[in-house]
């Protein structure tokens, strides 16, 4: 333990003084970020656990009739609605499945480049979850507000697709749902595939 009365040397008061710290890495605030998701995952199992036991020891008094259901049911609706809206103002921690995205496939055989013109490649504005495989990467940028999903632009276009020409600008590191994505039977992006007619958009 440190001595109060003791003055710091100068190279400790340097490193404590904001100013002259280093922002930290990208790298280092998505670990970070990713430890603390990981810890919000395992505290929801916990959770989890907890209720199981809780609406086991609720329906065991219920059917005994030591607990009046129709109180309970009021009480239950009541904090259950609490609890969804809790869920819906947070954002829940989610990964894309882990498979590994440069094996998977069949893909689908669509000439992506020569429909861009007229689709403007709306399946970008579509929401994708990063795999921790993406993430181990470090290629592909996710919106810190909304662990993992694929971080968008203002316009609701994925981060990675290029304004001007619709083209993804880290194709080759995509993740597996944009490799295995088939376009043609979607109705958010075609009315009739077959005769080139997007959906409005």
């Amino acid at each position: 333990m440190s001595d109060p009365e003791r003055p710091l040397p100068p190279d400790a008061v340097a490193a404590a003084d904001p100013a002259e710290e280093t922002p930290p890495s990208r790298a280092a605030v998505e670990d970070a970020l990713r430890f603390l998701n990981h810890q919000t995952t395992q505290a929801r199992l916990t959770q989890a656990e907890a209720a199981a036991a809780i609406k086991a020891l609720v329906d065991t008094l219920v059917s005994t009739g030591a607990l009046p259901h129709g109180e309970y049911e009021r009480r239950r609706q009541r904090n259950l609605d609490v609890a969804a809206r809790a869920i819906q103002e947070h954002p829940e921690v989610r990964l894309a499945p882990a498979v590994d995205k440069y094996a998977v496939g069949p893909l689908p055989d669509i000439d992506c480049a020569s429909l861009l013109p007229l689709c403007r490649a709306r399946c970008c504005t579509l929401t994708v979850w990063c795999s921790a495989q993406d993430l181990d990467e470090r290629v592909v940028q996710w919106d810190y507000a909304r662990p993992y999903q694929i971080r968008k632009r203002e316009d609701n276009y994925c981060a990675h697709s290029e304004p001007s020409t619709y083209r993804c600008t880290i194709y080759a590191q995509r993740p597996a749902i944009c490799r295995t994505y088939d376009c043609r039977q979607d109705r958010r992006i075609w009315r009739d595939f077959a005769r080139k007619i997007p959906e409005d958009f």
